[in-house]
C-alpha cells in the first residue's frame, strides 16, 4: 500500500471468530507500516485495524449486523514457531496444500528447526509431512479442517477446448491458476484429486485422478467436469504411478500439449498401473 487509498476493507469468511482474528493478526503484521485506515469484515464481526475508518465503511459493517471487536493484542512471536488459530480437535492440519496430520488439541504449533518441521499436538501423517518443504515458516500456508465445507450446484459451463495437459501432484491450490487454456488435468493423490475436480469443474476442465483410497476429507464438494475419471489403485501406489506418468507422459515436466482422446489417455495410464489397478470410474 502506498497511501493513495482513502481506506482499505479486508473481507473474510472465517470458520470461527478465533481463526478470523488469527488471520487478521497475520495480515496486519504484513502491512503494519502503512498509515492507511484498514477495516476487517468477517462472518459476524469487524475489526478496525488502523483508524480512522470512514464512517461509510463503519456504517456498512453495522448494517450487516457485525459486532465490533477490539484489535487483537500482538502475538508474541518466536522465530521458527507458529501457532495455529481456531483449531478444533480432530481436524486435518495442512501445510502448503498437503495434509500433514490431525489435531489432538486446540493448542497446535508448527516448528521449523534446521529445515525440519515438527508439530505439537498433532497426530502426524508421515506420508503428507514428507512432501512439505518449507524455508520460511512465516510464509507457509497453514490451514485446518476442510478446504471446501459446502456443496453448491454446478453452473453449466462449456467444455474445455485448450490443448494443454497439466499435471497436479499434491498441490491442488495451484489448480485453478494453471488450468486456463487446459484440455485436462492429471492429478496425483486422493485429496488433490477431489479439490482439483471441484475447482476445475467451474472451468469445464476434466480431471483424471490417480488415487489409492486414503482421502482425508478436506474437501466435501464432489463436483467434476464431464470426461473426468478416477484411477483407483491399491494403497500406497498413487505416488509411484504419478512419478511414472510424469516421466513417460510429461517428459519430467508439469505440462505438455495434448490434443488426443481423454479415453485413450485413461487407458494408457491404467495400463501403466499394471497389477496395482483396482478400478476405473468415469464421469
Amino acid at each position: 500500500m502506498d497511501g493513495s487509498f482513502d481506506a482499505v476493507a479486508v473481507l473474510n469468511w472465517s470458520k470461527s471468530r478465533e481463526s478470523g482474528l488469527g488471520f487478521a493478526a497475520i495480515v496486519f503484521s504484513r502491512v503494519a507500516n502503512t498509515t492507511v485506515p484498514i477495516i476487517h469484515l468477517d462472518r459476524d464481526f469487524y475489526v478496525e485495524w488502523r483508524p480512522s475508518v470512514p464512517e461509510l465503511l463503519r456504517a456498512a459493517a453495522e448494517d450487516l449486523g457485525l459486532e465490533e471487536v477490539p484489535f487483537p493484542a500482538p502475538e508474541r512471536r518466536v522465530d521458527g514457531v507458529r501457532s495455529v488459530h481456531g483449531v478444533i480437535p480432530g481436524e486435518n492440519i495442512w501445510i502448503n496444500g498437503n495434509v500433514v496430520g490431525r489435531a489432538t488439541s486446540r493448542d497446535v504449533r508448527v516448528r521449523l528447526r534446521d529445515g525440519e518441521l515438527t508439530l505439537d499436538n498433532v497426530r502426524i501423517k508421515e506420508h503428507g509431512l514428507q512432501k512439505v518443504k518449507v524455508d520460511d515458516l512465516s510464509r507457509a500456508v497453514i490451514r485446518t479442517g476442510s478446504v471446501r465445507r459446502t456443496r453448491s450446484e454446478l453452473r453449466r459451463v462449456p467444455p474445455a477446448t485448450g490443448e494443454r495437459l497439466i499435471l497436479i501432484d499434491h498441490r491442488a491450490e495451484d489448480a485453478i491458476f494453471r488450468a486456463k487454456g487446459a484440455r485436462a488435468a492429471i492429478t496425483v493423490g486422493d485429496d488433490t484429486t477431489r479439490i482439483s475436480r471441484s475447482l476445475l469443474a467451474r472451468l469445464g476442465v476434466p480431471v483424471i485422478g490417480i488415487i489409492d483410497g486414503d482421502e482425508d476429507g478436506i474437501c466435501l464438494d464432489d463436483a467434476s467436469a464431464p470426461g473426468s475419471a478416477a484411477i483407483l489403485l491399491k494403497p500406497g501406489n498413487d505416488d509411484q504411478l504419478g512419478e511414472e506418468v510424469r516421466r513417460t507422459i510429461f517428459g519430467g515436466g508439469q505440462e505438455i500439449t495434448y490434443s488426443g482422446s481423454l479415453g485413450e489417455l485413461v487407458e494408457r495410464i491404467t495400463a501403466m498401473a499394471g497389477n496395482a489397478l483396482v478400478d476405473v470410474k468415469r464421469n
